[in-house]
């Protein structure tokens, strides 16, 4: 009994140590717990669920790992973009999960070295009141499972979402709707040869190789798929219904000989749009787009604007009035159209789309940080450690990036947390615009603007995507508003 007991006791501490959310739950944190638990099990359970796919990407890396390495004359050949994100989501699938584990390790041995200190930075104390405010920490992880997903794209994607065939039949479906597929025997458009990709290379068995496994990682079996609003079996073949012809498939170049081998469904949870893509599948990829270049851009102004900032406030006089004034002419602008005239002026130049609007929001939207920066500054500098800290002789560089900038991260942090949601909603007006983010490549505002025309009978099509920026633009104030209050030490007083 004893040994059971002792068993049971290494399994538990083991678990604590290795398992992240585990030992939050044992603590006590319950919630915090339970829900760090549920997201590190998740990247396993992914992993399962795509085991095959999951498989083909490291064989692509390895591939190409091996080509790059032997004939990077030639790589061009086989380095694709729409592999490459395949790489990138494979890569956050296998780290992040190691990631959670390392940082779990390193609490729990922090918490064994220091059981007796009862002290708490101000991080901690601002994180302890965070979790208190449950709206706020409810925002905070619908943010970090939206940027997970972003990165899981073609993991958790049903489908391309570029990828569509049969309009007639697939175009303008409802939400929770099906489609009729036939399965065949051969893909309806054959791949591009890889003899030609073969012959320019030193390697030619593993560029085919490579080239097999890629356009299977791409290709979602719409290759081998037909799709039909209804279809019977007539002798040896089938009679298919396409918009308003019908279509007679022989049998022979289907999966199977019985209706129960070459016929099945897809289903589209959130419908398709007027190329019968699924809407659900250029959601998720536009995530990617919209999320991603709302923290790109927001980290860049804060970035300039912090630094513009701590210049003004620190040095002053001369300095504090030219970069102020330079401030007021540039708030003078309306930002909007500040936008579209700089985009205008830079689109001739072969830059891509993405990487413009990232810049062109990114330079336009510093102005008001470096407002609040500066008064910050002007308020710190003026303190007892900075004081000390001239008359040490110490360097203006170490005063403004030790002393200062520490000091005053707090509303730099709440104010960006604000600007996230800003930024994803001028994205979403520049592309509704037709200016942002081009056609193929899926983001919230060019869906909605795809949709607009179609309003009447496929409301679907703009509503869904206008749903997610809400709830996005929504649960980052959330977060901003949780953060506010969190670092605000007169809240805190009142609480207790």
């Amino acid at each position: 009994m004893t040994s059971r007991r002792t068993s049971l006791l290494k399994v538990f501490v083991w678990g604590r140590r290795n398992i992240p959310g585990w030992g939050f739950y044992a603590r006590g944190s319950r919630k915090f717990g339970a829900l760090l638990l549920m997201y590190f099990l998740a990247f396993p359970v992914i992993i399962l669920l795509n085991l095959d796919q999951f498989l083909m990407v490291i064989e692509s890396m390895a591939l190409s790992a091996f080509l790059l390495a032997m004939d990077f004359d030639h790589h061009t050949l086989f380095v694709r973009g729409d592999v490459i994100e395949h790489y990138l989501a494979t890569i956050f699938l296998v780290v992040m999960p190691v990631l959670l584990w390392w940082l779990n390790r390193r609490h729990m041995r922090t918490l064994a070295e220091d059981r007796d200190i009862h002290e708490l930075s101000q991080w901690a104390l601002a994180w302890r009141e965070f979790k208190k405010n449950n709206i706020a920490a409810s925002a905070l992880v619908f943010i970090i499972l939206l940027y997970t997903t972003a990165f899981l794209c073609p993991y958790i994607a049903p489908y391309h979402p570029n990828a569509f065939q049969d309009g007639l039949v697939t175009k303008f479906r409802a939400p929770f709707s099906e489609v009729t597929i036939l399965y065949l025997k051969e893909p309806r458009v054959r791949p591009l040869g890889t003899e030609a990709l073969q012959m320019r290379s030193e390697y030619p068995s593993v560029v085919g190789d490579l080239v097999r496994t890629n356009i299977a990682l791409t290709d979602d079996g719409f290759s081998k798929e037909r799709t039909v609003a209804a279809f019977r079996v007539e002798a040896a073949n089938v009679k298919a219904t396409v918009g308003d012809s019908l279509v007679s498939i022989p049998i022979a170049t289907l999966a199977g000989s019985i209706p129960e081998e070459f016929s099945g469904t897809r289903f589209h949870l959130m419908g398709t749009d007027s190329y019968g893509r699924d809407i659900l599948s250029r959601i998720i990829y536009g995530s990617r787009v919209s999320l991603s270049l709302g923290f790109v851009a927001v980290l860049l102004s804060v970035s300039l604007g912090t630094l513009i900032g701590l210049l003004a406030g620190y040095y002053g006089k001369y300095a504090d009035s030219i970069l102020m004034r330079l401030v007021d002419i540039l708030l003078a602008f309306p930002a909007l159209f500040l936008i579209l005239i700089i985009i205008s002026a830079f689109e001739s130049i072969a830059v891509p789309r993405v990487v413009l609007i990232v810049l062109v929001l990114g330079l336009t939207s510093w102005m008001g940080i470096s407002r609040l920066v500066r008064g910050e500054v002007l308020s710190v500098k003026e303190r007892e450690f900075v004081l000390a800290a001239r008359a040490l002789g110490i360097g203006h560089a170490r005063i403004l990036s030790k002393h200062i900038l520490p000091n005053i991260l707090t509303p730099i942090i709440v104010n960006a947390t604000l600007r996230i949601g800003g930024i994803i909603l001028v994205e979403a007006a520049l592309s509704y615009l037709n200016i942002g983010v081009q056609q193929p490549t899926a983001s919230w505002g060019n869906i909605i603007f795809e949709g607009k025309d179609f309003l009447s009978h496929a409301w679907w099509i703009s509503t869904l995507p206008g749903f997610a920026i809400v709830l996005v633009v929504v649960s980052f104030n959330l977060v901003g508003d949780g953060l506010r209050d969190s670092f605000d030490p007169m809240l805190n007083n009142e609480r207790l």
